[in-house]
Parts: C-alpha cells; structure tokens; sequence
C-alpha cells in the first residue's frame, strides 16, 4: 500500500497561506511603495483576486493615492469587487477628484454598482405604531426611488413616540418620529420629524387607529425627501 506524505494533507491549507500572503503584499505594496506603477499593478491585482478585505485599502486608495493612475485602478478594483460599500468614497472622487478622468470613472462605478439599498430595522418606540412606521418608511422611500430590502448598505433604525390625549373635548393626536442612518462605515446621522392632529370629540379605537397612522406618515414625509436625497448623491 502507498502511503502518502502527511505533508501532502497540509497542502489545501498552504495554499490558502500562500493566497492571503500574496493579498497582504498587494496590500503593503498599495499602501507603501513608492513607485507608482507597482501601487498600480497592485490594485489591479487586488481586483482580479477578489480580494475583498482588500477594500479598505482600495478606498483609502481612491481617497488619497497622489496619482491619478492608482486611483483609476483602485476604482476599477472596487468595481470588480463589487464593493458597494465603496459608494460614498467613489461619491466623493466624483465629486471633487482634481483629475477629470478619475471623476468620469467614480461616476462610471457608481452606475455599474446600482442604486443604494436600505434596510428597515424594527422600529422601536410605541409598539402600536411599529408597523405603521415600518409601512410609512417603505412606501414612501420606494416612490422616492429608494430601494428597499432586507439587506443593504445603509441601516435605518426608526424610533417613534404617539401621544393621544384629550384637551377641552377633543381628541390630540401627536406623533415624533426619529431616523438614525448608519452606513458600512459606522457613520451615523439622526433625522427627526413631528406632526400633530387634532379632532373634535372623543374618538373610536379604530379611528385613533387609521388616524394615527396618517399622522406618522406625515412625521415620516420630510424625513423620506430628506434621505432620498442624500441618498441620492451617494
């Protein structure tokens, strides 16, 4: 019987050594060398290897690299790697880069990746109004042209607080609402929106009901016009 070296068991796991070492080098090359054309070569490498813990890398690249050469091939790395997490470095280097061709090819990956998506999180706050908020957020974002879905790159976390009260024989209804944004990066920004009702009378459940429910949509309006906008330049 021939016996195999045990070595030979040891070589699926070398290989997978011998990869990440040649992704760290890559990387060490991007962020180190002094020479363009291997800082170059190295993102387009990192690309073509599907390197994706090489993004961090890649972005700083797109942010900060002096020459205009690494920043296109740190761009098209990320295309390649489908990083959509990229989105607000290559929004910026639209934006803003000093090199006309670096912006024409942020603008070009932007639109290879596709929109923004967002991901509503259970709202938390007043519990009868969770659902409503919920519907409110993605009907309103997906007729802003928002996409919407159960997993994304941009986490909205909802809080809400409904007050109904009666005030000299009438009914108030009061609704503030909140939106915490938070992208891949961590970045987080509140949005926050107010609306009140008030009827005459003392209502039914059912009519609190349907009534609250249009009082948190129009909490939601400005704070969905907000984020479609921003949104928008991402």
């Amino acid at each position: 019987m021939i016996r195999l070296p045990a070595t030979g068991y040891r070589l699926p796991a070398l290989v997978l050594v011998a990869a990440a070492s040649r992704v760290e080098i890559a990387v060490d090359a991007l962020q180190h060398d002094s020479s363009l054309k291997v800082r170059t070569q190295a993102a387009i490498i990192l690309g073509q290897r599907g390197a994706r813990e090489a993004i961090p890398a890649l972005r700083q690249a797109v942010a900060s690299d002096d020459s205009a050469a690494v920043r296109l091939a740190a761009i098209g790395a990320l295309v390649k790697l489908r990083a959509r997490a990229a989105r607000p470095t290559l929004a910026a280097a639209r934006d803003a880069d000093p090199d006309d061709s670096v912006r024409d090819a942020a603008r070009r990956a932007l639109d290879a990746l596709g929109a923004v998506t967002v991901r509503i999180e259970e709202p938390t706050g007043t519990p009868s109004a969770h659902a409503a908020v919920r519907s409110s957020l993605t009907n309103r974002l997906r007729e802003l042209g928002v996409n919407v879905g159960d997993t994304g790159e941009i986490r909205l976390k909802p809080k809400v607080a409904l007050e109904v009260a009666d005030s000299g024989g009438r009914t108030v209804i009061s609704v503030k609402t909140s939106v915490l944004t938070v992208d891949g990066d961590g970045h987080v920004e509140m949005m926050e929106g107010t609306a009140q009702a008030t009827a005459n009378g003392t209502l039914s459940e059912a009519r609190i009901a349907s009534t609250s429910d249009k009082v948190i949509d129009a909490a939601l309006k400005g704070i969905c016009q907000d984020l479609a906008m921003k949104l928008g330049r991402r």
